[in-house]
């Protein structure tokens, strides 16, 4: 796949928009724990597509093939998210920690995500009110 971002404009993403009702989730391959799997089954997905890479599960949500990015441990750190959360945002889509708080990047920010991230292009409100309550328990 080519896909190039530039200027104020991301291209080449064939979006496919979400099917009514439909639920497919992308989270981690690798790093699955107990709070990133209750997250997930509190949002009863039709299916789960574990794959590598922030940048991976972000194009997934991108180009329409999954609904939502969801991992809501620590894990991701800013580098593998910034890149991601910009097209997203450019694009109309929301990228946040677990909490529905902004990620920040500024300089004087610790590296980790601590606080997981959860990004849709649609029905963010719908995923983020579904991570359960003893993971939103700070």
């Amino acid at each position: 796949y080519q896909r190039r971002v530039r200027g104020l404009g991301a291209f080449g993403f064939n979006r496919v928009e979400v099917a009514p009702g439909r639920r497919i989730i992308t989270t981690t391959r690798s790093h699955m724990q107990k709070s990133v799997q209750d997250a997930i089954d509190s949002c009863n997905p039709d299916k789960v597509i574990q794959i590598g890479g922030s940048g991976s599960k972000c194009i997934l949500v991108i180009e329409g093939t999954a609904d939502a990015y969801l991992f809501a441990s620590p894990g991701t750190k800013k580098w593998d998210t910034c890149a991601g959360d910009a097209i997203i945002k450019a694009l109309g889509g929301k990228m946040t920690d677990i909490f529905g708080d902004p990620i920040k990047y500024g300089a004087d920010q610790a590296y980790p995500n601590k606080t997981g991230v959860l990004a849709a292009m649609t029905d963010f409100d719908f995923y983020k009110s579904k991570i359960p309550s003893n993971i939103m328990d700070r």
